[in-house]
């Protein structure tokens, strides 16, 4: 699905000074559903997926996504991360003036190609999916920390995209939440959905089917 060939990137500090972040990175998914990133804190796990997402197109090296190399064009990018990718973060980042129904929408809405009824029918059904029916009509303030996730998810899997990036997505979860939100990727994943979970837990990276380090610059299968 996706190659990154000799990914080399810095940032400049506020010091101006050169802050080094991948060395010549070399990474590929191919068939894989579930994948683990993991890495010390400031090694660039949420780096690379934001590269990966087309956020971030300031890189040397090169970025296959089906077959096809990835422009560096920001408007470009914006167009193949709204059309391709769904991002989960563990703070949710819903609106909180809409309701859930609402925020789930958006991510049709953005995309200006999708009628009232069809944005309906596909938000209905991936309300079903995650069994989150009766939260609909709710505002995400009153949801719990796991509902606020499922609908968090229900958001990127919505317009059906290619590739999910959760960014430790189970972060701020307690033990029991973290089993449910986790048996809903295994559900995902065996439905056919590619996911990418940057992650520093053991039990996060055990239900994957591969795991990735990130160190010294590069990243290394484990």
């Amino acid at each position: 699905m996706l190659v990154l060939q000799d990914i080399s990137k810095t940032y400049t500090t506020k010091k101006r000074k050169e802050q080094r972040i991948f060395r010549h990175l070399n990474f590929e998914i191919t068939d894989e559903k579930l994948i683990a990133i993991k890495g010390r804190s400031g090694s660039g796990k949420t780096t690379l997926l934001s590269l990966i997402a087309g956020i971030d197109g300031d890189y040397n090296g090169s970025y296959f996504f089906k077959g096809e190399e990835m422009t560096k064009k920001i408007d470009q990018l914006s167009s193949f991360r709204l059309e391709n990718i769904g991002i989960v973060t563990q703070d949710y980042h819903l609106l909180t003036d809409r309701k859930v129904f609402e925020n789930i929408a958006i991510s049709l809405e953005c995309q200006n190609r999708f009628n009232k009824s069809t944005i309906k029918k596909e938000v209905n059904e991936v309300l079903s999916l995650l069994e989150i029916t009766h939260l609909k009509d709710k505002y995400p303030t009153e949801l719990s920390g796991g509902e606020a996730q499922r609908v968090a998810i229900a958001r990127a899997l919505v317009k059906k995209p290619s590739l999910i990036l959760a960014d430790e997505p189970t972060g701020a979860l307690d033990e029991e939440t973290e089993e449910i939100i986790l048996a809903i990727f295994k559900k995902l994943a065996i439905q056919g959905n590619t996911i990418i979970m940057v992650t520093h837990s053991d039990k996060v990276s055990s239900i994957c089917e591969v795991t990735y380090t990130i160190r010294d610059y590069k990243i290394f299968k484990d």
